[in-house]
Parts: structure tokens; sequence; C-alpha cells
């Protein structure tokens, strides 16, 4: 299938651009983790937070749609009419959200309130302008704006916290600049100005987009109940502290969360043109079974190297994260197969039934922390994601028979999900040799596991550059 190798392009674009600006924030981890209180780096976590669940009521997520709908069009003026009816409607609804924000903030004292709203405005517009660089095919600007996004914030991180002296300014400041930057980029990279005309504005196809995309905000908003609503339970049950050792415990499956999302971003696009091919069950499951097989051996290798490298790199006051991060590893990998079956419905247009197990998922988070976090703290945070994500996925594999069929190789699955159980438990009872010689093993098993697909990958890139050098001379 000719889209297979579009899908590992497109996937190695993103992992390039997302592998830069994830080790960028990696790396400034023990900075942070030196600098900041528990506290102070658990309210900066409530923020964003905050601001993640905010998004997608203010946009309705006509974000998505945008996106969708250019995917399917080639003529500029159909274009021009999606873009321009997507940011009329998005911007009024902003401008809605902020009069109600500034209203709000002249009866209550809210901390860093006024840094939050332009940092939540700003992070609109990013994203607008990321998803439509995607959908318009700039596929290499979109990968870009992330990188250069990231590196912008590191480098002003650095200039507030060690010359400036700031606090937690220094997040939003840094985070709001480096957003007006790339939005700034974009808009000159695409040429933006030739696809917004107050002309091409339409009702119908904004009803059009809302039929799509309303769906999609209780699933979102289930979805960042499943994610991040456990901060806040956090905050009321255990405190701020536990916050801010939480908010260090996911940077860890924040790397597995990176691989998964950056396969997700190209997935999602080649689950979406190839829904209607007659052989989409069997293109499905063969990228599933290879997706499977990378993500189950990551999350071994990660479980094993998360204590020695917390030892290493994170302040003692953040150090105990390492105990919850296992589970959590766990529960990005539920998560990410979520997703994958999501591409699917996405196909199908079918963002219902995303948002129905969404939210079966969110209930079931919201009940386990509510049942649990006073007896086990962290453990029952961690614990609710999983299984909140492990219900999540279930269900859109029963749903998903009636529009499209992922097989599911269970020989895989009974070797390596006991042998990722393993993994969990080796930092709690083995000493450092123990766990050494347990990252050799399972180092091994990566490589034995995804070899294949890696020479695959390999090969693949050989014939792009062998090709780009040929029409670069003239071949």
């Amino acid at each position: 299938m000719a889209n297979g190798t579009k899908l590992l392009k497109d996937t190695l674009l993103y992992s390039v651009a997302n592998f830069g600006s994830k080790i960028l924030v990696f790396l400034m981890l023990p900075l942070y983790t030196h600098y900041f209180t528990t506290a102070e780096y658990g309210l900066w976590d409530i923020v964003v937070t905050t601001a993640t669940l905010l998004a997608p009521f203010i946009t309705f997520e006509l974000v998505a749609a945008v996106y969708r709908w250019l995917l399917e069009e080639n003529a500029k003026a159909a274009k021009q009419s999606i873009i321009t009816s997507g940011a009329v409607t998005i911007l009024r609804n902003l401008l809605i959200f902020n009069v109600l924000t500034v209203f709000l903030f002249v009866f209550i004292s809210v901390p860093y309130g006024w840094e939050a709203l332009a940092f939540i405005d700003v992070s609109v517009f990013t994203s607008f302008m990321q998803q439509c660089a995607r959908g318009l095919g700039f596929n290499k600007l979109f990968a870009l704006i992330g990188i250069v996004q990231t590196a912008i914030t590191v480098t002003l991180n650095l200039i507030f916290i060690l010359i400036l002296d700031l606090r937690l300014e220094a997040f939003f400041y840094s985070a709001i600049i480096a957003g007006i930057c790339v939005v700034v980029m974009a808009w000159i990279a695409m040429g933006f100005g030739r696809y917004l005309s107050l002309k091409a504005y339409s009702k119908k196809l904004v009803k059009s987009f809302l039929v799509y995309s309303i769906p999609i905000i209780p699933g979102a908003a289930s979805w960042w109940v499943m994610t991040m609503s456990d901060r806040y339970f956090i905050t009321i049950f255990l405190g701020m502290d536990d916050n801010g050792i939480y908010a260090i415990a996911n940077k860890i499956p924040a790397v597995l969360l990176m691989v998964s999302s950056v396969f997700s971003l190209a997935w999602k696009d080649s689950a979406i043109v190839e829904f209607e091919s007659a052989d989409k069950n069997e293109y499905y499951s063969k990228v599933f079974r290879h997706f499977f097989r990378l993500m189950t051996t990551a999350v071994i290798c990660l479980t094993l190297l998360t204590k020695p490298v917390l030892a290493l790199f994170i302040a003692g006051d953040f150090y105990s994260s390492w105990k919850y991060i296992g589970i959590l590893l766990l529960a990005t990998l539920v998560s990410s197969f979520s997703q994958f079956w999501g591409a699917g419905y996405h196909g199908a247009r079918k963002t219902n039934l995303i948002f129905v197990s969404s939210l079966v998922g969110a209930i079931v988070n919201v009940l386990v922390n509510l049942l649990l976090i006073r007896y086990i703290g962290l453990y029952a945070v961690a614990i609710s994601t999983f299984l909140a994500f492990l219900v999540m996925w279930l269900m859109r594999v029963y749903f998903a028979g009636s529009y499209f069929t992922i097989r599911i190789n269970y020989r895989d699955m009974l070797i390596l999900l006991p042998v990722m159980a393993a993994a969990i438990i080796v930092p709690f009872i083995f000493d450092w040799v123990g766990i050494a010689i347990s990252i050799c093993l399972g180092i091994l098993l990566f490589f034995m596991y995804n070899w294949r697909m890696m020479m695959m990958v390999f090969q693949n890139m050989k014939e792009m550059v062998v090709r780009r050098l040929g029409k670069a001379n003239g071949g």
C-alpha cells in the first residue's frame, strides 16, 4: 500500500521534531527540580492542566474540524473558506472568553491570572496554526513549529531564571513569547494571509464543523479527566507538594507519549485517507502489530531505566516519583492503543463513539480516585489513570467491529505483557546490579522484537535519501 510509505515518512519527520523538543525539556528537569520547590512546580502544573481543560470549550474543537476538512480539499477557494470560517468562529469565542475572564478578575483575585489568560490565548492561536499547517500539507513546517517553540521556551527560561532570577513568571513569559514567535513564523512561511477572506466565511460550513466537532468536546473533557484532573485530586487530598512530585513522575511517561503522539499524528492522516480502501483492515492490523511491539518493549526499557535515571538527574525532594512511573507508563501504553483505534473512528467520522468511550473512562478515573486516594495516595492516582484508559481501549475495540477490524496478535501479548509486569516490580526488589542486568535484558528484548521494523525504516530512509540526491543532481 503506497500510503505505508507516506506513514513512515511522516512518522520519521514528526519523530525528529518531537524528539528534539522533548529532549530539550527533559534536559531542563535538573534545573527545574533544583530551582523550584515541589509546591511551585505543582502550581505551574495546575495552570497548564487548567489551560488544557478550557481550550476545547473555548474553540468548540473547531481546530480539529478545520484540519479534518483541509485533508480532503485541494481547491484554493475551498481551503480559504475552511480556514476563514474556522478562524472567525474561534476568534469570536476567544474574545467572549477574554471578556468574561476579565470581568471575573475584577471581583476575584487569581494568582498569575493575567499571565495564565495570555498563555491560554497564545496556546489557542498556536494550535490553530499548527493544525492548518498539517491540513495544508506543510508537514515539515508543522514539525518545525514544535521544536522552534521548545527551543525558544528553554532559552528564555534559562535567561529568566538564571539571569533575571524570576520564579514562576519565567514559565509564563517564556511560553507566551515562544508561542507568539512561532505563530508569526508559521504565518510568514505559509503565506497565511491568502487563506483569509471575510467573503469566504460560510455559516453552512461552520454548522458542518460543529456537527463533527461538538461530540469531540465532551470526549476531550473526558480525556482531560483521565490525564489531567488527577492534579486536582492530589492538590485537594494530598497537597501541592505531592502534585509537584506527580508532575515529575509524568515526565518519563511523556517520553513514551512523545513516541505515541508522533506516530498518531502520521497514523491519523493515513487512517482517514485509507478508510475507504478495500484492504483497510489488513493495513490497520499490520501497522498495529508493529506499533504494539514497539510501544510495549519501549515501556519495559523505560520502566527499568526510571530509577537510575532519576537518581542521577533529579533533586532529592522529587526522587520518590520513580515509584509511580511504571504504572503511569502502563497507562500511557494503553492510552496509545486507544488513540490508534480512535484514528479509525475519525476515518469513519464516528466521533460520538470516541466521546462515549472517553466518558466512561473518565467516570472510572474519578471513582477510583475517590475510593482509594485517601488510603494509598499517589498510587491511587496512577492506578486510576491506567484503569480508565484500559476501559476506554476495550470499549473502542468492542464497538469498532461495525466500521473496521484490527486483528491483535495474542502471542505477542501473552509474552510481552507478563515481562512488562515484571519490569514494574524489579526496581522495588532488586539492587543496582540486578536493575542493571534487567536493563540489558530489556534492551535486548527491544531489538529482538523491533529489528525487522528498524531495518525496514532504515531501508526506506536510505531510499528517500537516494531519491533526494538523484533529484538534486538532476537525475
